[in-house]
């Protein structure tokens, strides 16, 4: 009987931690195997290319091939299922870069391998514009909108909502004060106008969720919030 009995209270103390592993892979923009074929792409880019070693960037082949395989089964976690349809098209433009890449190896066609490592790099960078997020702020900010939209309002959890309603509200705080980079100067007008919207639509939510336990107006309020997000980031398409 103390056997079972320190069984369950051992699961009860680690569903919590289980709970809160899925949750942060839920909410991580990361993809991993992304990441880890940088090093390759590094060095094609930064040594093989520049230097037009056709040997070296040949080389490399086997590592192409293997990090492609791996990113092309990649499974996205849930905070970036909006934007799978842009990566299974980057994903099949990443393949034929990857097919220019392996011919011209096997040929060792010099011509045509260092144009194909510099569509291959280019590729790859657009792979990683599809899932990177542009600033940090925004980020934080689309993490708890995620827990808060496709968690906690559907199965309308008022506490949890009202918990992120005030989370938002001082993450839309650090978003207001970000600035974007020189390089992204054209897009600045967009970006401070969609802030401000979606800071009006945050401010609104939580003037709803002070007014009570009004489901529908909630849901309306929230659905404003996600709205004006998902403006916000078609300024960086």
């Amino acid at each position: 009987m103390k056997k079972y009995l320190f069984i369950i209270i051992a699961i009860a103390f680690m569903s919590p931690t289980l709970a809160q592993q899925e949750k942060n892979h839920e909410v991580n923009s990361e993809v991993k195997e992304l990441t880890e074929f940088h090093d390759i792409i590094y060095q094609i880019w930064h040594t093989g290319w520049p230097q037009k070693d056709i040997k070296l960037l040949v080389s490399f082949t086997p590592e192409v091939e293997k990090g492609f395989n791996k990113i092309k089964n990649v499974e996205l976690s849930g905070i970036l299922r909006d934007k799978k349809s842009k990566w299974e098209d980057g994903l099949k433009k990443f393949k034929i870069t990857v097919e220019m890449y392996k011919g011209a190896a096997a040929k060792k066609d010099s011509v045509r391998i260092l144009d194909a490592a510099e569509k291959l790099h280019s590729q790859y960078e657009a792979l990683v514009r599809i899932v990177k997020p542009v600033l940090k702020e925004v980020e934080a900010f689309h993490q708890e909108l995620y827990m808060l939209y496709h968690y906690n309002m559907p199965k309308y959890d008022y506490m949890k909502v009202q918990k992120s309603a005030i989370v938002l509200k001082a993450k839309m705080k650090d978003l207001m004060k970000a600035q974007l980079s020189d390089r992204m100067n054209a897009k600045k007008d967009s970006f401070e106008k969609c802030k401000a919207e979606l800071n009006i639509a945050v401010d609104n939510l939580n003037v709803v969720m002070v007014k009570g336990d009004d489901k529908n107006a909630i849901n309306v309020a929230v659905d404003a919030v996600h709205f004006r997000y998902q403006e916000l980031e078609k300024v960086f398409d």
